[in-house]
């Protein structure tokens, strides 16, 4: 029963199986290993004193391989990703009667891994903490601890907590303090100017242009309008954790919605464009891709609002899980989800001709499109500029 890693996917933000970050693995394998791998992943993680949770293993049995998908979330992903390369290694071992593969070495060196990688307890508390008052935090490239967002949002070095923490230990502060306890560097943030600026998440097919007619729209409006065009889920985090960022708009790539999730975990508005086509090797399935880019739906404010393109099946289906009003958009007005959506009042974006029409129940407006515009660029920037009015004035 030999096992094979066919892909690790470290998913950094809320993704398609959890809000929380959690490592996924692809695993092909001669026969069922659900039940082996289940055990072994638990005993592994006990065993190296990493916390996961929400396993999740799901196979497909295509008569020469069954396939697996492995899922759980945890706060230490290149550990959890370390200790799935050791689970498997370790299952082969056994299933070739390998004697001589030192088990509990490779155990060991994890051990080690994961207390030198481990945030102290002071910093563990501020998360919790920010988390408690409705805070996102997350960890930046350059080992910082970042609350917040943009103009609103402040860092903390965990190596500074951790001396803070050796120094409270010299000082015989005693007793011992419980993991979700106020910090004792919890003064050090002023908690109320910290939160969330607005966040404007596009991703999707045709996205660029409008995005940057959109953008270049809401710079003579407004200040602080930060944007990462094109963006991995770094960047965009680069572009969440710049000071000067009082409102930020995020073109993401759906390949990396796909494998590392989604870069924030709340937003004002969202715009599902529609799949790319033709889908990539890498996309999956037309629904596994289309459920990575309505993450940013899920995280959607409840005042905000929504775009999507109602000429893609995937992406319409994902209206009944929407936590806020749609803007549904269309090439006609024809389209029946689009006219069942004005019935009832709603916000519709179609063409008629080469005009857009913006239709709000029974009222319309047109936009003539600019001479050598694309109409359908023109609509797509007009939607995303109508839901970010409309859920900056609810």
């Amino acid at each position: 029963m030999s096992i094979t890693i066919v892909r690790i996917a470290q998913f950094d933000g809320p993704n398609r199986f959890d809000p929380r970050p959690g490592v996924l693995a692809h695993l092909r394998a001669g026969r069922d290993a659900s039940e082996v791998l289940r055990a072994a992943l638990k005993d592994a993680a006990q065993r190296i004193g990493l916390v996961i949770g929400n396993l999740q293993i799901e196979r497909r049995d295509t008569g020469d391989d069954v396939w697996h998908e492995v899922f759980f979330v945890t706060p230490n992903l290149d550990i959890g990703a370390e200790a799935l390369k050791y689970v498997v290694m370790l299952l082969n071992a056994q299933h070739a009667g390998d004697d001589t593969w030192d088990a509990d070495g490779l155990l060991w060196d994890l051990q080690k891994k994961r207390r030198a990688t481990a945030l102290p307890l002071p910093a563990l508390q501020l998360i919790a903490e920010a988390s408690a008052r409705g805070i996102p935090t997350f960890m930046r490239r350059d080992g910082l601890i970042q609350a917040g967002y943009g103009a609103r949002s402040a860092t903390v070095d965990p190596a500074m907590l951790r001396e803070h923490a050796s120094a409270a230990r010299a000082a015989g502060s005693g007793g011992v303090t419980p993991p979700f306890a106020q910090s004792a560097a919890s003064s050090l943030l002023a908690w109320d100017r910290l939160g969330t600026i607005p966040v404007i998440v596009i991703s999707g097919a045709g996205r660029s242009a409008p995005a940057e007619a959109f953008i270049a729209r809401l710079r003579q409006q407004r200040n602080g309008v930060i944007a990462a065009l094109a963006a991995s889920f770094d960047a965009a985090r680069d572009c969440l954790a710049d000071p000067a960022a009082e409102l930020a708009v995020l073109d993401l790539e759906p390949s990396d919605l796909l494998w590392r999730g989604l870069p924030v975990e709340q937003c004002t508005v969202s715009a599902l464009l529609g799949l790319p086509e033709p889908l990539s090797s890498e996309a999956g399935s037309r629904d596994e891709l289309a459920r990575a880019m309505g993450v940013a739906l899920l995280v959607t404010s409840p005042g905000g609002r929504a775009v999507l393109n109602a000429d893609d099946p995937a992406i319409l289906a994902l209206a009944e899980y929407a936590p806020c009003p749609l803007v549904l958009i269309a090439r006609s007005g024809d389209h029946p989800a689009l006219r069942a959506h004005r019935a009832a009042n709603g916000c519709t974006l179609f063409l008629r001709h080469t005009t857009v029409v913006v239709a709000c129940g029974t009222s319309e407006t047109t936009v003539l499109p600019a001479p050598g515009d694309d109409p359908w660029e023109t609509l797509l920037a007009v939607a995303l500029h109508v839901a970010f009015v409309e859920a900056d004035t609810a």
